[in-house]
Order: structure tokens, then C-alpha cells, then sequence
């Protein structure tokens, strides 16, 4: 979600006097304390929740940022809101800190290292790589409002996915024990 819908604001200069290309250096002050904040967040969020309602976190806040940025371009309005480039770092930072923290948790001491460098690599440079390419085809054959629309949908999917994921299971396993 991150590159897919980010790529194409790049083109958008009204976008980009919100985020890091601002000339303000107190927004990008902002910015930055935003993502050191949502990496701490996601510290202890990753310690104390399970695997599911974390990334229906993660899900949720692309869903909305996303949503955010389809709102603004619909209603055509004259300045870009801070909340946006909030959101998207606060969003960024949590799914970092999980693809960072999920690999070593799920390595064994002798393992560790080959998983980590792995696990990230791949799971970022395919995310990178597959964003990237539909990103520049749809920059070339749909409108902005049209593309964000679409990733709008896809992060909906994924965190209604989640969503159900997170409610489903925990009932079908207390069915399965009282059997």
C-alpha cells in the first residue's frame, strides 16, 4: 500500500509540500518525530498484542490514510492536511518495525541472521519492486483520483480481511475446544 499509492503523490506537488520534499523544515521536524514516535508504538504494540490485531492496526491506518487522500482529491480542496503525511509515517513506521521484529521472532539463535536478511530483503524488495511497477502502468493509464481509488480499495480489502480474520478465528477456536 505504502509505494503503490506514495509513488503517484510524488507527481503531486499540492502532496508534496506536506511530506519530505517541504521546504518547511518544522513540517519535516514533524514528520520525522511522527515516525520515531509510531517506531515506539510499534515496539510495544508488537510486545503486547498478538499477530492479528497488529496488523489490523497497521491495516486500519493505511486504509484511513488512504482514505484521507481520496476524500481531499474528490473534493478538490486548496491546501493538503497535516493528518495525511501524519498517518502515512505513523503507518510506514508501524509495518517496518513488524518486518524487522516478525523475522527474528520466528528464527531460532543459530538462524537469526540468515532469516532477518532475508525476510527483509525479500518481503521489502518485492513489496518495492511489485508497487513500483503498477504504480508507474497505472500512472500512465489512470487519473489520480482513479489510482488512489484503487489502492483506497486495496487497503480497505486488506484491513476488512483482517478484520474478520481477528473475530473469526477466536470463536471458531472456542467452538472447536468446547467440542
Amino acid at each position: 500500500m505504502d509505494s503503490l499509492g506514495f509513488l503517484r503523490l510524488l507527481k503531486t506537488p499540492l502532496y508534496m509540500q506536506s511530506a519530505w520534499q517541504s521546504p518547511e523544515l518544522d513540517l519535516r521536524l514533524f514528520i520525522a518525530c511522527t515516525h520515531v514516535v509510531g517506531a515506539l508504538v510499534a515496539g510495544v504494540l508488537y510486545s503486547n498484542l498478538r499477530v492479528r490485531p497488529l496488523f489490523l492496526w497497521i491495516f486500519g491506518i493505511f486504509a484511513l490514510t488512504h482514505l484521507q487522500y481520496s476524500f481531499h482529491i474528490r473534493l478538490e480542496s486548496a491546501n493538503a492536511v497535516l493528518s495525511m503525511p501524519m498517518l502515512y509515517a505513523l503507518g510506514v513506521s508501524l509495518y517496518t518495525v513488524v518486518n524487522f521484529a516478525i523475522w527474528a521472532d520466528i528464527s531460532t539463535p543459530d538462524t537469526i541472521s540468515l532469516n532477518s536478511a532475508l525476510g527483509v530483503a525479500l518481503s521489502g524488495w518485492t513489496a518495492t519492486f511489485l508497487s513500483t511497477g503498477l504504480a508507474i502502468r497505472w500512472g500512465e493509464s489512470l487519473s489520480l483520483e482513479r489510482h488512489i481509488q484503487v489502492v483506497d480499495s486495496l487497503a480497505m480489502v486488506f484491513f476488512l480481511a483482517m478484520l474478520l480474520l481477528a473475530f473469526l478465528r477466536p470463536a471458531q477456536s472456542q467452538r472447536e475446544a468446547s467440542a
